[in-house]
C-alpha cells in the first residue's frame, strides 16, 4: 500500500456541527475544563526525562 492510499482512507469528512442555545454551550464550556494541572510528582519526572534528553544530546554533539 502506496503513502497516498493510506493518507486518503484517514481522511474524514467534516463533522457538521451542532447548534446550540447559549445556555448549552455554556453547560458544554462549564463541563470541559482546560487542560489538567501537572502534580509534583508528575512534574519532576517530566523534567527529570528532559534534562536527562538534553544532557546526552549534548554529550552526543
Amino acid at each position: 500500500m502506496d503513502i497516498y492510499s493510506l493518507a486518503i482512507t484517514h481522511i474524514h469528512a467534516p463533522v457538521p456541527t451542532v447548534r446550540m442555545s447559549a445556555w448549552a454551550e455554556d453547560r458544554y464550556y462549564s463541563d470541559h475544563k482546560g487542560v489538567p494541572r501537572f502534580r509534583p510528582g508528575l512534574f519532576g519526572s517530566v523534567a527529570m526525562a528532559a534534562g536527562m534528553i538534553i544532557i546526552l544530546g549534548m554529550t552526543l554533539i
